[in-house]
């Protein structure tokens, strides 16, 4: 199976990979806000079969850090750190962010009315 190999200044982090229908993805963030920097790096992604969301990595990078992604052809690969429902298929997740926003903007929530084009 196609897997990512993923270093981290020279350090194997994980060899992820999907068996079968999914999506695999390997992101560096950077987000600067109030003076305050982070950046990251993520490796995830999407098992078709189970309709999971799969995470085996989130770590802080700093300046000066290597990132090295190489694609293989593997027989195994390691154990997702996390797995759960896919965020896009959790409908309590979107309730939540719903809920998170409505709180932020000073909005109340009437839960249990159908729209008439519902």
């Amino acid at each position: 199976m196609l897997a990512y190999e993923v270093l981290l200044n020279d350090r194997r982090l994980c060899i992820a990979g999907i068996d079968g229908d999914g999506v695999l993805n390997a992101m560096l963030s950077y987000d600067k806000s109030n003076k305050a920097i982070h950046q990251h790096l993520t490796v995830g992604g999407l098992i078709s079969a189970t309709k999971e969301d799969a995470q085996w990595i989130c770590a802080d990078l700093h300046i000066g850090d290597e990132v090295t992604v190489r694609i293989r052809d593997v027989g195994s690969v390691d154990e997702p750190t996390t797995r759960g429902p896919a965020p896009e298929l959790d409908i309590e997740n979107h309730k939540a962010q719903v809920r998170w926003w409505a709180k932020k903007f000073g909005w109340t929530v009437i839960e249990g009315l159908a729209s008439e084009n519902s």
